[in-house]
């Protein structure tokens, strides 16, 4: 019985996940992920006493497994700072296009997304989202800390710079998003080693 309860609450937040990420908050209604996850709407509140709570776990969720499968690779080593960045821009670029070969959309960064749809509307939503952001900014500091002693960039505010790196990535895949072309998340991705080298 537990295993089954375990199962069944994580197969709403797989289907959160993946309905949020083609859709939106407001377009993922909570008849909707039932139906996806093959649930009744009793079991659903049984694990969520709100959609938000739902929402909630699903960014925690979603951050952690990006966090194991793209960010850890790239970051938590000893490569070099700079090579680090252009690795996860290269990522970024790969999954997004992908995403766009089966699904026939770029889809955009989902965090960006719910971010911009729903920050001012729930505060417990853009607390969440928040933290994804700042963990972001966390491996892009680390990596450029690293450029720094290595003398591959100058001396700066490595926290501003990736800050700066952060909001032109967040720009280039909305902007690809609504384009509809990888190309363009390419094009602005290209300013990141600017950014990174720049006075701060």
């Amino acid at each position: 019985m537990a295993v089954a309860g375990i199962n069944t609450r994580d197969r709403i937040i797989k289907t959160a996940i993946t309905l949020l990420w083609r859709q939106s908050y407001q377009g993922t209604s909570v008849d909707a992920l039932c139906a996806r996850a093959d649930i009744k709407k009793g079991s659903f509140y049984h694990f969520f006493p709100s959609k938000t709570d739902l929402v909630v776990t699903s960014i925690e969720t979603s951050w952690e497994h990006t966090r194991a499968t793209v960010f850890s690779p790239i970051f938590d080593n000893d490569n070099n700072g700079l090579r680090q960045l252009g690795a996860f821009i290269h990522k970024v670029d790969e999954i997004q296009s992908d995403m766009l070969s089966h699904e026939g959309t770029y889809p955009g960064c989902p965090f960006g997304n719910m971010g911009q749809e729903m920050a001012h509307k729930d505060e417990r939503i853009g607390r969440a989202i928040q933290k994804v952001f700042e963990a972001h900014c966390d491996y892009f500091e680390g990596a450029l800390n690293r450029a720094r002693s290595s003398g591959d960039i100058p001396p700066g505010d490595n926290r501003k710079r990736a800050k700066n790196i952060f909001v032109l990535m967040e720009g280039g895949l909305l902007l690809a998003k609504v384009a509809n072309d990888p190309a363009v998340f390419r094009d602005v991705a290209q300013a990141t080693l600017l950014v990174a080298a720049g006075e701060s």
